[in-house]
């Protein structure tokens, strides 16, 4: 998501002159380790806190970061296909 930001602000001619990032999520154990059939085995929340140093708002970053291509598979389904081969 910061590249993305970065990339996006770049091209529309906004300087950013420094980014840090910080995610965190919630993951229910039980779900993951499948002792709860009734709990989720991925994350229940994802958090992406964002310190800028820019002179436009937080919201036309917030904006930028929707280009993300992590942020749209972690916002919307999309399907998974998964081959393994054994050998």
């Amino acid at each position: 998501m910061t590249t993305s930001m970065v990339y996006h602000a770049a091209a529309r001619g906004i300087k950013i002159e420094a980014v840090d990032s910080k995610l965190e999520g919630d993951l229910d154990l039980r779900g993951f380790l499948d002792l709860a059939k009734d709990v989720r085995k991925g994350y229940q929340e994802i958090r992406v806190k964002m310190r800028v140093k820019s002179q436009t708002t937080a919201d036309t970053l917030k904006e930028l970061i929707k280009f993300s291509p992590v942020f749209d598979v972690v916002s919307n389904s999309v399907p998974v296909k998964v081959k393994i081969e054994t050998y």
